[in-house]
């Protein structure tokens, strides 16, 4: 069973809320390939094209085109599994960060936050691993608005952040959103993130109780451990690390990441190739994977100059990624970003 996407109990949150309307929420259940009730056999994951499109449905079925503020609004802990309680119950809004960004993948796989402390702030910056979550107003929305939900929940404030970018076009009527996250929003950018005071991470938790997250805490890293050991798992978490780094302007070595893979999943660098070499796959070919998704996706939906997308794949000359675009596509960058289709020449196209 595949584990790439949102969780599943995240992902209900959209059914949940057209039956709050007095909806009938099997179409939305439907195109999440989820059941009415879970069960043992119940997928655990909802990948985020099958998420997007049942938000789209869920405006439709609702007459809301705010359907995803709306929804983002209402997570709570339970959305997020035992993550949520752990994260609930701890002391500060920095333990809580801390414990997120370690543990993120068991809320979803395929987008990762990264968090660094800029003098008097925090920059939060969500990297999408693969090539399969599209850039799409009411998927980002519900992603970002419920980060925010969830923190001015737990810390009892109405938090408002410096700043906040999305990577996908502003809404018909943008008002409804610039409303509640209360700061300037820059849409169309190259990857989702925020600013936010770094005083936010001293701010004292109400609903801390440090019996119930030492306990959630134990059960949060169980659970995290048999996620880990699923064979799907470890090349999301691979592709997520080698993402970070490409951003970054760095050239992923295995021996570099292997440190935080074994860390986290206890498999050591040659591990970590047997297990890709059961997959049919390298990491050599991962990186190539990572790079390609990225790419290309910043050539037709940003408007970054093609020398700072060539930076962010960690290519040392721009003309190396214009050698490397032409073999996947058979195009020049210009002409991807143009929208020419592949050609059925090249000898990687996607």
């Amino acid at each position: 069973m595949t584990q790439i996407g949102f969780n599943v109990s995240y992902a209900r949150l959209v059914a949940d809320h057209v039956r709050a309307q007095d909806k009938d929420p099997r179409p939305v259940l439907q195109a999440l390939q989820v059941p009415a009730c879970d069960t043992a056999d119940s997928p655990r994951w909802v990948p985020a094209r099958r998420l997007s499109q049942a938000l789209h449905l869920a405006a439709d079925i609702c007459q809301d085109p705010h359907v995803s503020l709306h929804i983002a609004q209402q997570v709570r802990p339970a959305n997020m599994g035992k993550l949520g309680y752990a994260l609930t119950s701890c002391t500060h809004l920095q333990d809580g960060l801390a414990l997120f960004e370690r543990l993120q993948a068991l809320v979803c796989t395929q987008v990762r936050a990264e968090h660094r402390l800029a003098g008097e702030w925090i920059d939060s910056n969500l990297f999408v691993v693969g090539n399969e979550v599209p850039r799409d107003t009411a998927l980002w929305t519900l992603t970002m608005v419920s980060r925010l939900a969830f923190a001015r929940w737990i810390s009892g404030r109405h938090l408002v952040p410096a700043q906040w970018r999305l990577p996908c076009p502003p809404p018909a009527d943008p008002t409804p959103l610039q409303s509640y996250v209360g700061c300037p929003i820059t849409f169309d950018a190259a990857h989702a993130g925020e600013r936010v005071p770094a005083a936010w991470l001293q701010l004292p938790n109400p609903h801390a109780d440090a019996g119930l997250h030492q306990l959630m805490s134990a059960l949060t890293q169980q659970q995290w451990v048999q996620q880990s050991q699923h064979p799907d798992q470890l090349t999301p978490l691979l592709m997520q690390r080698i993402a970070t780094q490409l951003q970054q302007g760095q050239l992923p070595r295995l021996e570099q990441l292997a440190v935080d893979i074994e860390a986290e999943l206890g498999l050591s660098a040659r591990q970590i190739q047997r297990r890709l070499a059961d997959q049919g796959l390298s990491f050599k070919e991962l990186i190539e994977d990572v790079r390609r998704a990225q790419v290309l996706a910043e050539l037709r939906d940003t408007p970054l100059p093609l020398a700072d997308i060539a930076r962010r794949a960690a290519y040392a000359e721009p003309s190396s990624m214009h050698r490397a675009v032409r073999r996947w596509t058979g195009l020049t960058p210009l002409a991807v970003r143009e929208g020419h289709p592949p050609s059925p020449l090249a000898s990687d196209a996607e």
